[in-house]
């Protein structure tokens, strides 16, 4: 009996792993302009912080370079929820996300008012622009 829920317990395990690192993204985005015709497909998967390149881009945009932005995972799911990791392991519920309009990507926290990001890509990467114009640019988590 033992043996047998011992191993029950590890292929759940097991499982429960592989699906915590399987990538869920539907659709891979082509590179877009500022005001190009997002499709919420694009947007759908697991999203990491790409600190470099957030960084860059402010910089190239006049604006400090932000190096300071937090390593984060964002796991946008295609009904609209917005889960949220500091590890890359165990997520958890942050709010909603939507599209509106050709590229504007609202985040809904559960707490507090909607952000408006306007969205582009540029090599796989996901360039938000608040309504300051600083950057923050997410890469696809492996």
């Amino acid at each position: 009996m033992n043996k047998k829920f011992y191993l029950a317990l590890a292929s759940l395990t097991f499982a429960l792993l592989l699906s915590a690192c399987a990538g869920n993204k539907i659709l891979d985005a082509p590179d877009t302009l500022p005001g190009d015709q997002l499709k919420k497909d694009y947007m759908v998967g697991n999203w990491c912080t790409n600190r470099e390149l957030t960084g860059q881009t402010n910089k190239d945009a006049g604006h400090s370079a932000l190096s300071n932005t937090r390593p984060l995972y964002w796991s946008f799911k295609q009904d609209g929820s917005w889960q949220v990791s500091t590890s890359g392991w165990l997520y958890e519920n942050n709010g909603k996300w939507r599209l509106k309009g050709l590229n504007t990507m609202v985040l809904e926290r559960s707490e507090g008012k909607p952000m408006n990001y306007q969205a582009s890509f540029k090599d796989s990467d996901l360039y938000l622009k608040d309504e300051e114009e600083k950057f923050l640019v997410l890469s696809e988590c492996e």
